[in-house]
């Protein structure tokens, strides 16, 4: 059975929501993990446990749609620009 192009473009749009939150929350138990750590060294010693920092900001529908379109030019087979790397003389 296949899929009509707005079920395609829906699919896209789950997947690339599922990507986008999964790097994000990713992101912030990576940063959170390492505060706890920090939290406990500092209890082992003695001192003031750090402030927490700033956790990455929550993904938007922008985010979203632009990894969607990403998604979308890969599955369509439309080339994309990458940096060119260019090699140090040492």
């Amino acid at each position: 059975m296949s899929m009509t192009p707005f079920e395609i473009r829906l699919e896209l749009l789950k997947m690339a929501r599922d990507m986008i939150y999964d790097e994000y929350k990713a992101q912030r138990d990576k940063i959170s993990q390492e505060w706890n750590t920090q939290c406990d060294a500092a209890k082992a010693k003695g001192e003031t446990p750090p402030l927490h920092p700033a956790l990455p900001q929550t993904p938007s529908e922008i985010d979203i749609i632009s990894k969607a379109q990403t998604l979308n030019g890969f599955v369509s087979n439309i080339p994309v620009e990458l940096p060119k790397v260019t090699k140090k003389s040492a």
